[in-house]
């Protein structure tokens, strides 16, 4: 009798006697069990390598060994790492290449007897589902038991670190987790966020996603998916389980909700590099959340029909199962834009990297016949490579209208059963400044289009258009994705538009759609093509076309300027009007020429890149467009921090280049210097005078004001007083480290620990102004919570529908002293903990 008949277009099917037919013979019903899902793996352990190429399955099929075994003549030896797989078997495979390593001992007499350090390994995601293709990474569990020493941990990182380089020289993209059953069950947290690992944000439903996809590739297996509830529940007192022989990493006993808030969280970011992914899988947590609390899990789902006592049909596909359940959702509620977002997400991720006609395609083509598209629909998708800019942003405003909205849906459920978020505060922080340095939108901001869509933007010819006041479109600045037909073409269809002509070059330079091959033109009276080819060129030398990676350092610490470039009258210059231009000038003289004492500077404009990766510009016209310049610069060097990696002055005039870009870059420079503290004094420039008239520059430190206290985002003094708490008093006197750290545009609260208990809170609103609050009880934990509260209550208040854009999550941070230097950390990151449990050991 057939059990269970797997996805359609194959001839595996697992046989066997019908589970109901064994009567109460617990030991056969779980025999039978195996052996449906060790078929059931075997088949997606198949289907994973008929569809990629051979590079992806020698890693595949080598990386159980090398794991198993760690011995100088394999790759990625790391000398006295643990190794050893439970009960873990050679492959032909894998003894052919131990032949071609020229690796010669047999592995039973090779140390590894008592030296099983790891429990199982297990690939889970998209391997062996429709979505896995050539550009899918591999992630895999590496669990093991409570063996491990710190050394040893430290040691396996390593290897797993020299894994992925192994791999990566296939074009293979691994990450290995190292996962403790026990540690996950209590919700114990060994990593926190990063580009991969969702550190606190999701639990139970990184769970969910385990089990319904996991591929055993070698050692014990999964405990919770051979039992029906009742006997996992029980399976400690049974004595027909060995619980040594299978890897538990528990249950699910209620959906939990407060992750909700942390997983769409954890969606959007991972959104920013894997849109598709991301889409498909908010939608699934909006399912979860509409239909609480009877959610139906799709790992509970699955493991049902894999359990059941009859044979079933049933695909096996964690992806068709995400695509089934979340379809016949948004049919129900009869949501058929999402629909078919859905379904665009869906085969855009399918059809990702190199298409191979395989088992994967078929069914594809199954999909598409069903969902009734028709072939214009599909060659557009799979076109999708040579897209150019607007079909491009067209694309990527569905994209992001997607997430967010499901991401406000999320966020409203959360409010709606009055949720406290389980994520820990350190996890939130890092999502909340990378998501707000990708969706935010600022003025001065470039938005830049995830690259992911299209890889080539870049156009054959652009044209810049400059519309005067008093025309009858728009004035500002338009791009033209072809060269002009006439100088003012009103029914020229424009790709983008700006007031700033500096955030319009911008956008199309660094978003890749002005290359080294694209044909300028422009349509100015104030900006000619050989100005604007110059700049175009300065800004690739100055700028790398690849952004540098970020990393964890760079998200903890404020969003200062990493490349700088400034332009000297790129669009207004007032050299050209100069009839008799003297033998020689004076730097005085350029901010006062001739007998009108008129400056020289008629326009700056700014370009930065900081170490989140924007990009931000501004764009200054008149007698003051320098003072304006050098205080923006000034403002956005954090005091005591590092000076920029780069800074490049360019001038564009017809008369007096060299002078006017050295007098410039002098004065920036001593801005920099003054700010940063390396060498000059805030004396060193004290007047400036421009136009004939004298300015008075001042460097201050950062000033408590208490009128501004007032407006800040806390709701008011005395909402805080009641958080914190028995306050002893304020002060208008706070640790300067606090200034040099301080973000603008987000805030932050800094906790500081007192001898006698108490601790101090210092609020920076984000205006960077700073209130103090001393002798503080009660725990910072819970004073955490009600802050939280007190900034969801007064969004509501004031936004009835919440701002897709806004992720200016109240951030926590702690000071701590180590060898009597004052440092910042996130509040419960791995540095805070790392020095409690120091202080402790000191008692």
């Amino acid at each position: 009798m057939k059990i269970l008949t797997l996805e359609a277009n194959t001839a595996t099917i697992v046989e066997g006697t019908a589970i109901k037919a064994i009567k109460g013979n617990f030991s056969q019903k779980l025999a039978l069990t195996k052996k449906r899902i060790d078929k059931l793996n075997a088949y997606r352990i198949e289907r994973a390598m008929n569809a990629n190429n051979q590079n992806f399955v020698h890693v595949f099929s080598l990386l159980p060994l090398l794991i198993h075994l760690n011995h100088p003549s394999l790759p990625a030896y790391v000398e006295s790492a643990p190794q050893g797989i439970w009960h873990f078997k050679l492959s032909d495979y894998q003894k052919n290449s131990l032949m071609s390593y020229s690796f010669h001992e047999a592995i039973s007499d090779h140390h590894l007897k008592n030296q099983t350090y790891f429990d199982a390994l297990y690939c889970m995601g998209s391997t062996g589902s429709i979505t896995q293709t050539s550009l899918s990474d591999l992630d895999l569990w590496l669990c093991y038991s409570n063996k491990l020493t710190i050394e040893q941990y430290k040691l396996m990182e390593l290897k797993i670190t020299k894994l992925q380089e192994w791999a990566k020289t296939f074009d293979v993209d691994i990450n290995i987790f190292l996962m403790n059953p026990e540690q996950f069950k209590t919700q114990t947290y060994s990593s926190g966020v990063t580009d991969e690992h969702s550190g606190s944000a999701q639990h139970f439903f990184l769970l969910d996603e385990f089990y319904r996809s996991a591929i055993l590739l070698a050692g014990k297996r999964l405990l919770w998916l051979h039992l029906h509830k009742d006997e996992y529940q029980t399976a400690h007192n049974n004595p027909e389980i060995d619980l040594t022989e299978w890897v538990d990493f528990g249950d699910f006993s209620s959906l939990s909700t407060s992750e909700f808030f942390g997983a769409s969280l954890w969606q959007l970011y991972k959104g920013i590099d894997n849109p598709y992914k991301s889409a498909i899988k908010i939608l699934l947590l909006e399912c979860y959340a509409h239909t609480y609390p009877k959610t139906k899990l799709i790992s509970k789902e699955f493991k049902k029909k894999i359990l059941s006592d009859d044979g079933v049909e049933y695909h096996f596909d964690p992806y068709l199962a995400m695509l089934e359940l979340v379809t016949e959702h948004l049919i129900t509620r009869k949501e058929w834009v999402k629909l078919d977002r859905l379904r665009v997400c869906f085969y855009a991720k399918a059809i990702e990297g190199e298409i191979r006609k395989n088992w994967r395609t078929e069914a594809l083509q199954s999909l598409v016949e069903q969902w009734s598209w028709n072939a214009a629909q599909t060659t557009l998708l799979q076109n999708r490579p040579n897209w150019k800019i607007k079909q491009v942003m067209n694309h990527e405003n569905m994209l992001i209208d997607h997430l967010l909205q499901s991401y406000r849906n999320l966020i409203h459920f959360a409010r709606k059963f009055h949720l406290n978020p389980s994520i820990m505060t350190n996890d939130t922080d890092i999502l909340m400044r990378r998501l707000y340095s990708v969706f935010e939108t600022l003025p001065g901001k470039v938005p830049l289009i995830n690259p992911k869509i299209s890889s080539n933007v870049a156009e054959n010819a652009v044209t810049f258009i400059e519309v005067k006041s008093g025309s009858s479109i728009q004035p500002g600045w338009y791009l033209v994705n072809q060269a002009p037909k006439s100088q003012y073409d009103s029914n020229l269809r424009y790709v983008h538009y700006n007031k700033s002509p500096v955030k319009l070059i911008a956008w199309g330079f660094f978003n890749g759609i002005i290359n080294a091959n694209t044909h300028l033109h422009t349509a100015s009276n104030n900006l000619n093509t050989q100005k604007l080819r110059q700049f175009i060129t300065d800004l690739r030398l100055t700028f790398p076309i690849q952004a540098p990676e970020m990393t964890q350092e760079d998200m903890h610490h404020p969003n200062k300027i990493r490349n700088l470039a400034i332009a000297i009258n790129l669009v207004q210059d007032p050299t050209e009007t100069i009839t008799d231009l003297p033998k020689k000038v004076c730097q005085s003289d350029l901010f006062n020429f001739g007998k009108m004492q008129k400056t020289l500077v008629g326009s700056v404009s700014i370009i930065y890149r900081n170490v989140w990766n924007e990009i931000r510009t501004q764009h200054f016209d008149g007698e003051d467009a320098i003072l304006k310049a050098l205080k923006l610069v000034s403002n956005r060097i954090y005091q005591s921090a590092a000076s920029p990696n780069s800074v490049n002055i360019f001038c564009y005039s017809k008369y007096l280049r060299s002078d006017l870009r050295e007098f410039v870059a002098d004065l920036v420079h001593k801005c920099i210097t003054i700010q940063t503290g390396c060498l000059l004094h805030a004396n060193e420039l004290r007047h400036l005078k421009i136009a004939g008239k004298t300015w008075q520059v001042i460097f201050r430190k950062q000033t408590v004001g208490i009128k501004q206290i007032e407006e800040q985002a806390v709701e008011n003094r005395e909402n805080f007083a009641n958080l914190t708490s028995d306050i002893a008093k304020e002060k208008n006197v706070f640790p300067q480290k606090i200034s040099e750290f301080a973000s603008e545009g987000f805030l932050q609260f800094f906790f500081e620990d007192n001898q006698d208990g108490s601790f101090n809170v210092y609020i920076v609103n984000e205006k960077n102004s700073v209130e103090s609050y001393y002798n503080c009880s009660g725990t910072k934990e819970e004073k955490i919570r009600k802050i939280n509260k007190l900034q969801h209550q007064k969004r509501l208040q004031t936004d009835t529908e919440i701002s897709f854009s806004s992720f200016n999550h109240p951030q926590f941070y702690q000071l701590i002293s180590t060898n009597g230097e004052l440092s910042i950390v996130p509040f419960q990151s791995r540095q805070h903990l790392d020095y409690l449990a120091e202080q402790e050991s000191k008692c």
